[in-house]
C-alpha cells in the first residue's frame, strides 16, 4: 500500500492558529488533496517552539555541541528530514521574513553547505498587507535550493492585514488552484521537477566554497589515501595566492579546521567529484545517515 505524502509546513508567524499565512497554506494543501494527492499535512508553528537565535560560536561546523542544544531544533530537523514536501511560510515583517523564521535559518547554518534535503519537493508562501512579498519569495527560494529541494515556486497574497483578518483569502485560493493541481499530479506520479537556475547557482557557490575548504585542508595536513585530493591546478593556484598574502602557516591551519562537519559530509559522499546539481540529485541518498543526533551528542547530523 502506497504511503501518504507527508507535507510539513514550517510557519514563521508568531500567531499560530490566527495566522493568515497558515490559512493561506492550508487552503493550498487542501486544493492539492482535492486534486487527488493522498497526503497528511502537519503545520509546525515556530511561534510555539523554542528555537533560539544563533550565537555564532561555530561549534556546529566543528561537530561540537551547540550551546542552545536543549531547545526544539533537533526535533524540528527530524520532521524536515522525514517529510516528502517542505513548505516554508511566514508573513512579511518589514520587507523580510519574521524573526522566528530567520532564527531557524541561522541555526541551520551547516545545512547551507550540505544539501541535506536533496530531492524533496518544496514550496514557499507568504502573506502581506501591501508589499515585501517579492523579497521574501526570493529569499525563501534561495534557502530551499540551498537545502537541495525541488521547488514548485513561491505563492503570496496581499490583503493579510492583521492576524485573523484576511479578506482576500478566497481570491488567493482561487489564484493558486491550478498550481496546487499541477503539484499534486507531479507528486502522485513521482515526477522530478527540472533543475532550476537557483539550484545551479547555489550548487556552484557551495561547490566552490567546499572545494576551497578541501584545498586548505590538503595543504595543512599530510594527506592519506582516504583523502580526496583537490585538482592540481587548484593546489597550485592556492599556493600562489597564499605566497602573495600575509596569511601565516598557523592561520592556514586554523582555516583548515573550519567546516569540519561539512567537509566530512562531502568527502564521505564523494561530492568533490560532482560537477553539477543535476548529477548531485541523481546520487543515492544514504538514508542510514539521514537522521538528527540524539540530544546527548547534539551534533548537526550523524
Amino acid at each position: 500500500m502506497k504511503q501518504k505524502t507527508r507535507i510539513l509546513t514550517i510557519l514563521g508567524s508568531p500567531h499560530d492558529k490566527r495566522s493568515n499565512t497558515r490559512a493561506f497554506v492550508a487552503d493550498f494543501v487542501d486544493e492539492m488533496e482535492l486534486a487527488g494527492l493522498d497526503l497528511e499535512h502537519e503545520i509546525v508553528s515556530l511561534g510555539r517552539l523554542n528555537v533560539g537565535p544563533c550565537r555564532g560560536c561555530w561549534n556546529c561546523t566543528k561537530a561540537k555541541p551547540c550551546p542552545l542544544g536543549k531547545d526544539d531544533l533537533e526535533s524540528l530537523k527530524l520532521k524536515m528530514i522525514e517529510c516528502d514536501m517542505l513548505i516554508l511560510a511566514c508573513p512579511v515583517y518589514t520587507n523580510q521574513v519574521t524573526a522566528q523564521m530567520k532564527a531557524l535559518f541561522d541555526r541551520l547554518f551547516t545545512w547551507c553547505h550540505i544539501f541535506p534535503l536533496l530531492g524533496k519537493y518544496s514550496l514557499s508562501a507568504c502573506t502581506t498587507g501591501n508589499d515585501g512579498q517579492k523579497a521574501v519569495g526570493e529569499f525563501f527560494q534561495m534557502m530551499l535550493a540551498t537545502y537541495g529541494t525541488f521547488s514548485f515556486g513561491h505563492i503570496s497574497s496581499i490583503g493579510g492585514f492583521t492576524p485573523g483578518f484576511f479578506p482576500f483569502r478566497a481570491r488567493a485560493r482561487k489564484k493558486y488552484k491550478s498550481l496546487a493541481a499541477k503539484a499534486a499530479e507531479i507528486i502522485t506520479n513521482n515526477k522530478r521537477l527540472p533543475v532550476s537556475s537557483m539550484q545551479k547557482k547555489m550548487f556552484k557557490v557551495m561547490h566552490r566554497k567546499m572545494s576551497g575548504a578541501n584545498t586548505f585542508r590538503y595543504l595543512a595536513d599530510a594527506p592519506d589515501k582516504s583523502d580526496t585530493p583537490p585538482p592540481a591546478f587548484k593546489v597550485k593556484l592556492m599556493k600562489k595566492i597564499l605566497a602573495k598574502s600575509t596569511i601565516t602557516e598557523d592561520e592556514i591551519n586554523i582555516i583548515s579546521t573550519l567546516m569540519q562537519f561539512e567537509y566530512s559530509w562531502w568527502k564521505d559522499r564523494g561530492w568533490f567529484k560532482v560537477t553539477s546539481f543535476k548529477e548531485l540529485a541523481e546520487k543515492p541518498r544514504p538514508r542510514k545517515n539521514w537522521r538528527p543526533p540524539s540530544r546527548k551528542s547534539l551534533l548537526p547530523m550523524q
